[in-house]
């Protein structure tokens, strides 16, 4: 909920989102051990079983004097599940996870190799 006091006003208006969503999504949160602890850099594919691919890079910078989730929150639509998570991390490795169920966070940690 948004709550705003312009000016000192004695209004106050609120925004809510009651209507849900029920669309399915996958967080995905890496974690590094080669290469910098919270996986800042990595390039990360994401395929849906529909055949949407989208790719992402993980970052935290978004403006000035500010920062931003670590974690990825790609969309999957009606999708439930994503074909394919491929990550490649800083260090040179390619990570591969399949058939990722939707609705969860994944937490993807570095391999050594």
């Amino acid at each position: 909920m948004v709550i705003s006091t312009w000016r000192l006003a004695t209004w106050v208006k609120g925004l809510r989102n009651d209507s849900g969503n029920r669309r399915n999504w996958l967080g995905i949160q890496t974690i590094g051990t080669k290469s910098n602890r919270d996986g800042i850099g990595c390039r990360v594919k994401v395929a849906s079983a529909s055949g949407l691919a989208q790719y992402f890079t993980v970052n935290t910078a978004v403006g000035y004097l500010s920062a931003s989730d670590k974690r990825l929150i790609p969309g999957l639509g009606g999708d439930p599940i994503a074909k394919l998570v491929e990550i490649r991390w800083p260090s040179g490795v390619v990570q591969r996870f399949e058939n990722v169920k939707a609705g969860q966070v994944l937490k993807a940690i570095e391999p050594t190799q």
